[in-house]
């Protein structure tokens, strides 16, 4: 052998012993790929071709009102199937004895095509078929009784509402999430959707090459687990009240929305939650999504002079005022840079009293005492109301506003939010600030679910709330609603008249009415909230949402 050939063969030799370990590699590294990486995922394919998994429904658990009323329910419905190797009558026969037993709906699909759909169905090329969806236990039992083999049933549930829009918004509804699982949206359907949902069952069979079950092969079963009841302090009948005059009181003052909510003052507790326009969740697809939400919870306003008594009990508390404090800036408007504080009425009185400015519902004798209380006490306050943060009530859609530090608070911004404007809450945030006042300075997370309740805390002195209290007794016997407060009947209160803010600036025939209070006020048993969006007999609260308060308060103490 020549040298250049002796040199040829040591090259190849060299790429060939190069090669052996890179391919080596190659091969590890697909072996890898097909076991490590993959396997899991050919492992399911494969056992998906020899095996069956049937799921099964969780039965959703009750919501109930605060005496075990079903707000929210299951009911148990079948589904209906047929396992053709077993059947020991004929497809045709079947049809017929089932189009005989079926549901008749008077809606629904003749008899011609429920024999049609039950033919395509036993027409499909598998072994275990579906059939009907949803029987009622009436249907189930009437193809008991036929006794045919091959034919079986699976539990199914479907969620069902009794009172239809009542609560709605405090319930939600069920519907279904974009993989087509059971997914609660909204109110306590969606805030508490993982406890009510339960966890769902299996059954994996294993099959033969046609999709028959194996008599010895695997056979797994995994128990559906139900989901947990969940009780609510909504009282039913209290509910049904607000919610049918707050519908009567919309109709009366041609207002476009409105709200109520009605608290226990000494626990917190939401015995009522009503606001229109509303839904019914089992029916939730025929209405407009933008009426789904709670309005209570998840809509802010400015809350006009209801939000007076809240500024007027801080400085109380930290004793810049007494009730008897005279405003030496009252005698006429208070010019604030190039704003003009102005009363509602541009009425003045000079010298008012902090009592007569909550009575009067007078704007400049409230700058008057936010200036006495300055702006770091001002905003260390209404966080302590729980302004800008969620009450964390138990409720899907929650927002919290946004509160400002002291900092970034403004001469003008100082006095505008002293009489409620320039400043935007929820509902269900004033309430609760306002039913500290009622329970003895104790503020109380607001609860929506029974064994929930928060201890509370101090954030006035009994004297400073009962100071603001006698205040506001005076202003519901003095003030401009007197005309409709029932006989007999201790109340204090405050209205409000906000105008609604649009595109930058205040709609002067657009109004927010509204009336916030407790009662019976020497000893308070329940806190509410009306609010009137846009009332067009009259544009204050006094005239419209005040008597409809009034109204519900005395039906509340029959």
């Amino acid at each position: 052998m020549s040298i250049k050939s002796e040199n040829l063969v040591q090259k190849r030799l060299k790429i060939v012993i190069y090669l052996i370990p890179l391919v080596g590699l190659v091969i590890l590294f697909r072996l890898f790929y097909w076991q490590i990486i993959r396997g899991p995922e050919l492992q399911t394919k494969a056992n998906n071709q020899h095996e069956t998994v049937t799921y099964l429904d969780a039965k959703r658990g009750d919501i109930l009102d605060s005496e075990g009323n079903v707000l929210a329910g299951t009911k148990n419905l079948y589904h209906l199937y047929v396992y053709k190797p077993q059947l020991t009558i004929s497809e045709n026969d079947l049809v017929e004895k089932l189009v005989e037993n079926l549901d008749k709906d008077p809606e629904a699909s003749s008899d011609a095509d429920i024999r049609t759909y039950l033919k395509s169905r036993l027409d499909l090329d598998s072994s275990w078929v579906s059939l009907k969806h949803y029987l009622t236990p009436e249907a189930k039992d009437r193809i008991e009784k036929l006794n045919i083999t091959g034919l079986g049933f699976e539990d199914e549930y479907v969620r069902y509402y009794p009172e239809a829009s009542m609560s709605a918004h405090v319930l939600g509804f069920v519907g279904q999430d974009a993989s087509g699982e059971e997914q609660g949206y909204f109110g306590l359907e969606g805030a508490e959707d993982r406890l009510l949902r339960g966890r769902g069952g299996k059954v994996r069979t294993e099959v033969d090459a046609k999709g028959n079950p194996i008599l010895i092969g695997d056979y797994q079963f995994l128990h559906a687990i139900e989901g947990k009841p969940i009780t609510t302090t909504i009282s039913k009948k209290i509910q049904y009240l607000a919610e049918n005059m707050l519908k009567d009181g919309i109709a009366k003052y041609k207002a476009s929305a409105g709200n109520v909510i009605i608290l226990e003052s000494k626990t917190g507790k939401v015995r009522a939650m009503a606001s229109f326009p509303n839904y019914d969740p089992g029916i939730f697809s025929q209405f407009p999504n933008t009426s789904y939400k709670n309005p209570n919870i998840a809509d802010l306003f400015e809350p006009g002079s209801i939000f007076k008594v809240l500024v007027m009990a801080a400085s109380l508390n930290e004793k810049v005022v007494t009730p008897d404090t005279q405003c030496d800036i009252c005698a006429g408007p208070i010019q604030v840079g190039k704003y003009t504080i102005k009363t509602w009425n541009e009425v003045y009185h000079p010298n008012t009293t902090m009592t007569e400015t909550i009575i009067n519902s007078d704007n400049t004798g409230m700058v008057f005492a936010a200036r006495k209380l300055g702006k770091d006490k001002f905003t260390q306050y209404l966080s302590e109301f729980g302004f800008g943060k969620k009450t964390d009530i138990q409720l899907q859609e929650e927002v919290t506003g946004v509160l400002r530090d002291a900092k970034d608070l403004g001469d003008i911004d100082l006095a505008t939010n002293s009489f409620g404007q320039g400043i935007a809450v929820t509902p269900i945030q004033i309430i609760s600030a306002v039913n500290a006042i009622a329970n003895g300075g104790f503020y109380l997370k607001p609860t929506i679910i029974e064994n929930q309740v928060s201890k509370g805390k101090q954030i006035l002195s009994p004297e400073a709330s009962s100071q603001t209290t006698q205040i506001m007794i005076q202003a519901v016997d003095m003030g401009e609603a007197k005309f409709a407060k029932p006989k007999g009947m201790v109340i204090a209160g405050k209205t409000g008249t906000a105008q609604v803010p649009i595109e930058g600036h205040y709609d002067a025939t657009k109004t927010i009415a509204s009336f916030i209070g407790f009662f019976p006020a020497d000893n308070p048993q329940y806190t509410m909230l009306v609010t009137l969006n846009e009332p067009q007999t009259s544009q204050w609260g006094s005239e419209t949402a005040a008597p409809l308060w009034f109204g519900i308060a005395k039906q509340l103490m029959l």
